[in-house]
């Protein structure tokens, strides 16, 4: 399940245009400016190579160590800096291995570093990295909120970042449960009953056996031949069944 989860974050990472407009800026800015002596080890055309290599594969090795390291840890690592600390860690030993393989083919025999100085100053900048994108997902700590923030149900700890959103409904598709968001779905193997009791915060109503939904984020309800179809938000149909008929409309959805 964690690896699961780390490969669809990796797909909707590499999938981004946003993550893939970055990537791509910053190898260009490192593959012409050649920091590290690579301008006067390699050309134009191999520097570019270079870089754009070194920045997908750190990018990716750091990104599912982190997701790994977050899954699997859970709530035990509730304070910021200790999230930043421990996933920083882990993140380097992958991030230095990638680093140290593209050297490897890269410069040959002529590779001279020291893996230890090297395993530092990954570990720094996974620190920095890490630290940077909380900091840019949860906001600046100097600045004051107006107000206190609903935490967000617990299930969306189970949703990668690009789709982490406003929950919208979920469904069973035969083992795994289907979270929908505002920002997209995405499917993971527990029980709908388990994903239920995960919504803490969420004002939702089970509909059907295979479905539930957040009551905010129904667009309309439409009903005729003794049947029900809950219109979603996000676009979505799904059926409200006969027996849970005095639900919904304690629930106001029906009348």
């Amino acid at each position: 399940m964690p690896l699961q989860l780390a490969l669809r974050e990796l797909q909707a990472a590499f999938t981004s245009p946003r993550v893939l407009v970055g990537m791509a800026s910053v190898s260009l800015i490192l593959g012409l400016s050649g920091p590290f002596n690579t301008l006067v080890e390699f050309g134009l055309a191999q520097r570019m190579v270079y870089w754009l290599a070194m920045v997908v594969l750190t990018y990716g090795a750091g990104q599912a160590a982190a997701t790994l390291t977050l899954t699997l840890a859970g709530s035990r690592l509730g304070a910021t800096w200790l999230r930043v600390l421990v996933t920083g860690l882990v993140a380097g030993v992958p991030v230095t291995l990638v680093v140290l393989g593209v050297n490897a083919i890269a410069y040959g025999a002529r590779l001279t570093i020291n893996p230890f100085e090297l395993w530092a100053d990954c570990t720094v900048i996974s620190l920095a990295v890490v630290a940077t994108s909380i900091v840019l997902v949860r906001g600046s700590p100097s600045q004051p909120a107006a107000e206190p923030v609903a935490a967000p149900p617990p299930i969306l700890e189970r949703v990668p970042h690009p789709q982490r959103g406003r929950l919208s409904h979920m469904s069973m598709q035969d083992h795994y449960v289907e979270i929908v968001t505002d920002k997209g779905k995405v499917l993971v193997l527990m029980r709908l009953s388990d994903a239920i009791k995960e919504t803490t915060g969420v004002a939702g109503l089970q509909i059907h056996r295979s479905h539930w939904v957040a009551l905010e984020a129904i667009k309309r309800v439409e009903r005729g031949d003794g049947k029900a179809v809950v219109h979603m938000q996000t676009g979505a149909r799904l059926p409200l069944s006969r027996s849970y008929f005095a639900a919904a409309k304690e629930a106001g959805l029906l009348n």
